[in-house]
């Protein structure tokens, strides 16, 4: 049996029968492309790559096997301190890798990066219509994210979990130019990475582009619409 990850999560939350379907060798999946010409329209490769220069210790877990994955993220939830990138957490069949997450002592940061735009003084994530729910167009993004703080939560009981939402600030102004020129996307065999200009640092983009929101309150309004 296939882990339940993140992604097939919200497939199921859609319709379950779509699981059955995305993973059987006997039916095409004409998305895949799409969502791969859709992330790259949207900018959500160089959105997570900026996010990881907002925090220059972070260590990435590159390792494409979920069991090496898993151990040595685990390995790194030891220390004290520590920001890890695609942090890979299993329970039973539960899996996620996860953005960014931040430990200090007991208190853990989950941050989901999306390349959405937000602004922090105007914007809601809720609707009010009869009753609290969650925008639909944000409702992928929280399926996502009450996923992963779930798998977190089980597997580190011990754990306090937060959870944010990192987006692209809608009232930040860039102070430096050029800076999408130093980030450049590579694709392989559909695969695609991206390269960032050496000498890239946190400070050399000058004022900070993405905000990062609290979400745990709305992550709670997901599990009752659940």
């Amino acid at each position: 049996m296939p882990h339940l990850t993140k992604s097939r999560f919200k497939i199921g939350c859609e319709c379950p029968t779509k699981l059955y379907y995305q993973d059987n060798p006997s039916y095409g999946n004409s998305k895949k492309e799409d969502t791969f010409l859709k992330a790259l329209a949207q900018g959500g490769f160089q959105v997570g790559e900026l996010a990881k220069i907002y925090h220059p210790s972070g260590i990435e877990i590159t390792d494409i096997d979920k069991t090496v994955a898993t151990q040595k993220t685990a390995e790194l939830l030891k220390q004290k301190n520590a920001i890890i990138f695609e942090a890979a957490i299993q329970f039973e069949n539960l899996f996620i890798k996860a953005d960014i997450v931040i430990k200090d002592n007991n208190s853990v940061d989950l941050v989901e990066v999306k390349s959405k735009s937000y602004d922090p003084n105007t914007d809601s994530f809720l609707a009010k219509n009869g009753k609290v729910r969650i925008k639909a167009e944000w409702e992928s993004y929280f399926l996502d994210i009450a996923f992963q703080k779930h798998v977190i939560q089980k597997a580190f009981p011990s754990f306090h979990v937060n959870a944010y939402l990192m987006l692209v600030d809608k009232t930040a102004t860039a102070s430096v130019e050029g800076i999408n020129q130093r980030f450049f996307l590579k694709k392989e065999d559909n695969n695609v990475s991206v390269i960032v200009a050496p000498e890239t640092t946190k400070e050399s983009l000058g004022n900070t582009l993405l905000v990062k929101v609290p979400v745990d309150n709305e992550i709670e309004t997901v599990w009752e619409m659940k």
